[in-house]
């Protein structure tokens, strides 16, 4: 009589994490409850928090300031950053709130003393249980509010306008993430790291932004003469000779505004530098995209910051 044996798959088990919650999830990674991505989040996130509870403390303090000083006395309305004012002081209040809850659960569960109240001493706290943590029943909730607090407090430590850029595929093994590097248009405007959709712990600085452009192999030859686009002469700038379809990469072109802030030099220098340096140019609705592998090349040779 002939045996049978069947085999019995185990159920393949799906990440809850914040990183696969507006996607298909992946698989959860051995005993944890996270996939690699979303528990590489998690981490990030911990490490995150207590620099942002400290920024929320600095726009607490400006705003009071400003307050004072445009408030005056008897004007008998809310002074001018009260409700800015009230955002940062909640979203502190959270970040301390739910990082004294997951620390009490782990310091209940694993039988261990609790850390101080204090939010870099919880923040460290679970960062060194952050594997236990991701395997708990409740890492889904946990990765789920933490990613949530990161959210909120950045919007209130970063409010200006902020451009979005698109650099390419993250350049990490078995990521899935996008990279994408943030300009800040406001007053303080800046090129921020190149951050990873899926998993904000892969980020590069922003000086390093055209390498990784063209370590992705999103950068391509522009068309045309074979030597570039367009050029500067003795007469003045000439339109690019062609370009490849489609719309403008982050790691191809970059405009003026993008190139001082991405470089820390006036824009005034940067018109300088194009003209030298005979920087290959896009133009497009009346606006001056440079060519990013020039711009490199000028400011790698320089080996300092021109002025």
């Amino acid at each position: 009589m002939d045996t049978h044996h069947v085999e019995r798959k185990a159920a393949v088990r799906l990440c809850g994490g914040a990183g696969c919650a507006a996607r298909e999830p992946r698989p959860a990674l051995g005993r944890s409850r996270l996939c690699h991505i979303c528990a590489q989040r998690l981490a990030a996130d911990l490490e995150r928090l207590p620099h942002l509870y400290a920024s929320c403390e600095s726009v607490l303090e400006n705003s009071r300031s400003g307050a004072m000083t445009a408030g005056g006395r008897g004007t008998g309305g809310p002074a001018p950053g009260i409700r800015l004012n009230i955002r940062a002081a909640e979203a502190r209040a959270s970040i301390l709130s739910v990082l004294g809850s997951w620390g009490g659960l782990v310091a209940h569960e694993r039988r261990i003393a609790p850390p101080s109240r204090t939010v870099p001493a919880l923040a460290g706290f679970l960062r060194l249980h952050v594997t236990w943590l991701a395997a708990h029943d409740t890492a889904a909730d946990a990765s789920g509010e933490l990613s949530r607090l990161v959210h909120t407090a950045r919007r209130i430590v970063e409010p200006e306008p902020v451009r979005r850029l698109e650099v390419g595929t993250c350049a990490e093994p078995d990521c899935s993430g996008s990279l994408v590097a943030r300009v800040h248009t406001g007053g303080g405007a800046a090129l921020s790291d190149i951050v990873c959709t899926a998993t904000p712990a892969h980020r590069w600085p922003a000086a390093e932004w055209t390498r990784l452009g063209r370590r992705l192999g999103a950068g391509s030859r522009p068309e045309g003469t074979g030597t570039g686009t367009g050029h500067t002469d003795g007469t003045g700038p000439t339109e690019p000779t062609g370009h490849p379809g489609g719309a403008r990469r982050a790691s191809e072109w970059l405009s003026p505004a993008e190139v001082a802030h991405l470089r820390g030099v006036p824009s005034g220098t940067v018109y300088r530098l194009a003209s030298e340096q005979r920087w290959r140019r896009e133009k497009r609705a009346g606006r001056t995209y440079y060519w990013a592998q020039d711009v490199e090349r000028t400011f790698h040779a320089a080996g300092r910051t021109p002025r």
